[in-house]
Order: C-alpha cells, then structure tokens, then sequence
C-alpha cells in the first residue's frame, strides 16, 4: 500500500483555507492589503484609490452547497454538476445556491428531482477507516454525477450563474482557476457556514504521473497558488474548477492522507470535456 494515501473527498470539499475564512475576496485594491499569510502581506494589484470587494458567491456565483456534504456547479437553471462518489455518503436530495451562508436566508433552496451517474463511474480498490469516516487509497473514474431540479433556479446573473461546459481536450499549464465552498479547515471539523475560495492553477500531467490513480483521460491535476498553497478537505468533493465562467473539472480526490487537510498538497479533479458530450446528452443544455 502506498504510504501517499490517494484521498476521495469524504463529505466533501468545498474550500479550506487554513488561515482562516475568507468570506470576502480582494479584486483590486491600493494601499496596505488587509489579508495576511504566515505573518506577509498577500500580494494584489494596484489599480485604483478604491477597494473593490465581492463575497465569494458573486467571484463563484454558479458554486452551490450539494446534500448538504458536498460541492456542486450550476450547469443550466434545472442541472447541478457534482461528483459520482458524493452519493456514497449523502442522498444528495436538495442543494443550496445563490448564498455566502449557509444559515441565512438570502439563499435559495431546491428538492433534487433525479440523479444521474457517470456510465463509466468506478471506484478502485479501498477499505472504509469508520472512525474517521474517511475512505482511503481511492481514485475514482468519471466522478460525475448530474442533479436535475424540481424547480429552476432563478439565475439572476449575479449570484446565481450557470457556468459553461469546457470542451479543451488539454488545458494550459499554469492556467489559473479556482473553486468555492463550505468545507471543513480541517479534518474531522464540520463544514464552514461561511463560503469561501481557494486559489489554484493547472499543473502538467507528468506532475501528478506518481500518484498511483491518476489518470489524464478524465483527471486534471492542481496544486494551489502562491502565497496560500490552498488545497482541499472534507466538504470540497464536487465542487466545480472554474476558469473564466467555465467548469474545468469537479473535485474528486487529493493527495496524501485526509486527516493531514494540509497546504500544498495536489488536488485532481475529473475533466469535464472527457464527460461534456454524455452531459449534454442527459441535460439537453
């Protein structure tokens, strides 16, 4: 057995910053920047005499709370896109959108009214720690999973917006992305009430080639940016890679042990344009 143990998110990831919340993401700013890490300022642009600050769900406005466990994307007003393995822990039967908490009233709720599984869907070899809850040495193929809605969502543009379906067979190395959520900060804590971002880019293949399970045909391997060198933790598994109004890929697994949650560790999702075809076909969109 690998002593890298390749973690399915559990609950699931919906970002983990281990400084702390940050429920609120600087765009642009000048003079002193307010968000520290380890003690250093974290780096922004300069543009105007003016802070421009948006809650995270405006910088992720198709980013939804998933069975209450897990992450998912807004693919159209009636179709959630989330992970296959985030109904081995949760029936996945309502979602949450359109808020930056998730004990507000700001946010819309809706009944799921039909889930759809990857055809390929697999999950390989693995033994179920019940203690810690925790599903290790898995790697899971085609981790798709579609939510069709009892209701549309209202998408107003702002904060609810339904990403498109990336169709690039590679993406960019260095390309930057990010997803959103409400997962735990670390492992075994309950899933934040407040949403927050983390901030990746796109790693070459060849960079995630050692860990056991990883796959290019329908993985795309991250790591997160500097200064933070975010990752992921329990509550993430489903949440949408997005890139410029995109979905990349949904948050399937992470390097090394879960119960670590730690800072730089490489986060795989599965790519979307290895599965855009069978999602449109279910979904019409």
């Amino acid at each position: 057995m690998r002593t890298d143990a390749l973690v399915v998110f559990t609950f699931v990831l919906f970002t983990f910053v281990r400084a702390g919340v940050h429920n609120i993401e600087t765009l642009q700013i000048s003079g002193r920047n307010p968000y520290k890490w380890n003690g250093n300022d974290i780096p922004y642009t300069k543009n105007k005499d003016v802070n421009i600050q948006k809650p995270v769900n405006e910088i992720y406005p198709s980013a939804v709370l998933f069975g209450r466990t897990c992450g998912g994307t807004i693919i159209s007003p009636k179709w959630i896109l989330t992970a296959g393995h985030c109904t081995l822990f949760t029936g996945g039967r309502d979602i949450l959108a359109g808020t930056n908490n998730t004990e507000n009233d700001t946010g819309v709720r809706r009944k799921v009214k039909r889930l759809v599984i990857h055809p390929r869907f697999s999950v390989g070899p693995y033994w179920l720690d019940a203690q810690q809850f925790n599903l290790k040495q898995v790697g899971a193929r085609y981790d798709f999973l579609l939510a069709e809605l009892e209701e549309p969502l209202p998408l107003d543009g702002k904060t609810m917006v339904a990403a498109q379906l990336d169709s690039r067979a590679r993406i960019p190395v260095g390309e930057a992305a990010g997803y959103a959520g409400f997962g735990a900060e670390r492992h075994g804590e309950t899933m934040r009430e407040d949403m927050h971002g983390m901030d990746l880019e796109v790693l070459d293949d060849n960079e995630c080639s050692s860990l056991e399970q990883f796959n290019a045909e329908d993985m795309i391997c991250t790591k997160g940016r500097p200064p933070r060198y975010d990752s992921a933790c329990n509550g993430d598994s489903g949440s949408g890679l997005i890139s410029n109004g995109r979905i990349l890929g949904v948050a399937s697994w992470v390097e090394d042990d879960a119960t670590v949650c730690r800072n730089g560790a490489r986060v795989v999702f599965s790519r979307v344009a290895s599965a855009r075809k069978w999602i449109q076909d279910v979904t019409g969109i």
